[in-house]
């Protein structure tokens, strides 16, 4: 390999040092993006929890066995994250911020050309991010996509 003249050197620790910040932006910014879409998933459950608990009298005052029976089935698939507590955190999460509405249909309110990645493909994690509720606002900081 030849090694580089004294005129490139400089050029050459410009790009490494821009290569190290864009990777390390990249996955600063994924931990967040993957963060708020989780923290979206969690109040998601919530809500179907809580809906179908409240779909009628019955259903109220079976809601322990609900979660139970949800936390063992989705154990079972997915091994981790699903335990009863947490199943129990996601519904009070939902209870607490309820008033919030989560748009399922992005396209209306947001035009590709302002989100776009490097490709040209809309960025859909950060137009998830800005239907974040206030209370989640500190998830939604995007440089880029």
């Amino acid at each position: 390999m030849e090694s580089l003249s004294e005129g490139t050197t400089a050029g050459y620790q410009q790009i490494h040092d821009g290569i190290i910040h864009l990777v390390d932006s990249a996955r600063t910014e994924t931990v967040r993006s993957v963060n708020a879409l989780m923290t979206a998933t969690y109040w998601e459950i919530g809500r179907r929890i809580v809906e179908f608990e409240q779909g009628g009298e019955a259903r109220a005052a079976y809601g322990a066995q609900l979660i139970k029976r949800l936390s063992k089935d989705l154990s079972l698939r997915y091994k981790r994250g699903f335990s009863t507590r947490n199943l129990w955190q996601f519904k009070n999460f939902y209870i607490c911020f309820q008033r919030i509405e989560i748009v399922q249909t992005l396209s209306a309110q947001f035009t590709p050309t302002i989100l776009q990645t490097v490709s040209g493909e809309s960025c859909h994690l950060a137009q998830l991010a800005q239907i974040l509720p206030p209370a989640l606002v500190h998830l939604r900081p995007f440089a880029f996509c």
